[in-house]
C-alpha cells in the first residue's frame, strides 16, 4: 500500500475515534440526576385482631335430614351376647386359625354376583362375620391384628349398651351371606364361639 494513503487512513481513524469521544462531551447536552428522596417508613396500619366467630357447622341440620341405614337391633344383641369372650381369657389360641386363603379358597362361580339389595333409606344390604365382643379396647386391637395377619378383613367396633362401652370385632363386609360360610366354621372352631352374620352399620 502507498504509505501516504496509508497514513491519511490513519488520521482518518484517528479522528473519527477522537470525534466519538469528544461529541457527547461537546455536543450533548447533559442531564441532571434527581436526587434521591429517602422518605420515612409509612405507619403500620390498624389491624383487627379480634378472634373471629365459629363458623357454624350444617352437621346437624343435614344429620336430621338424612335417614340412617336400618339395623337389625335383635339380631344384633343376639350377636354380641353369642361371640362374648370371658375377659382375662387368653386369645393366644388364634395362632391355630388356619390363613384365610386355604379356608376360602376360590372357586368357579355358577352365577354373576348379586346385586346389592338396598334399604327403605337407600344403603345397600351389606354383612359382616361377628366373632367376638370384648369389654377392652387393647384386646379388641389385639384379636384384630391377628386376623388380619392371617389374611381376613377384620376390623373393630365401638358401641355402648347401658353405659358400658365394649367392642364387637368383625370380618367383612360383604354383600352374599354364604362366602362367610367357611370362615364362621373355622373361627368357631378356634374362638369356640358362635359368630353370627349380621347387617353392616355404616358409620355416618
Amino acid at each position: 500500500m502507498n504509505p501516504i494513503l496509508r497514513q491519511r487512513l490513519v488520521g482518518a481513524l484517528v479522528l473519527i475515534a477522537l470525534c466519538v469521544v469528544f461529541w457527547p462531551i461537546v455536543f450533548v447536552e447533559s442531564v441532571d440526576q434527581q436526587p434521591i428522596e429517602l422518605r420515612p417508613t409509612p405507619q403500620r396500619p390498624d389491624i383487627d385482631t379480634s378472634p373471629l366467630a365459629q363458623p357454624q357447622s350444617q352437621e346437624a341440620t343435614i344429620r336430621e335430614r338424612v335417614k340412617p341405614p336400618e339395623i337389625d337391633r335383635e339380631s344384633q344383641m343376639q350377636a354380641d351376647e353369642m361371640t362374648r369372650l370371658v375377659d382375662g381369657e387368653s386369645d393366644s389360641n388364634l395362632s391355630e386359625l388356619n390363613a384365610v386363603d386355604s379356608v376360602q379358597k376360590l372357586e368357579l362361580r355358577d352365577a354373576a354376583p348379586i346385586v346389592p339389595v338396598l334399604d327403605a333409606a337407600g344403603y345397600p344390604q351389606a354383612w359382616v362375620l361377628q366373632v367376638a365382643t370384648v369389654s377392652s379396647e387393647s384386646r379388641a386391637k389385639t384379636l384384630v391384628e391377628q386376623l388380619v395377619d392371617k389374611g381376613y378383613p377384620a376390623f373393630h367396633a365401638r358401641f355402648a349398651r347401658d353405659t358400658v362401652v365394649q367392642w364387637r370385632i368383625q370380618i367383612g363386609p360383604k354383600f352374599e351371606k354364604e362366602s362367610f360360610e367357611s370362615i364362621k366354621s373355622e373361627v368357631d372352631r378356634v374362638l369356640k364361639v358362635k359368630s353370627m352374620v349380621v347387617r353392616y352399620q355404616q358409620p355416618l
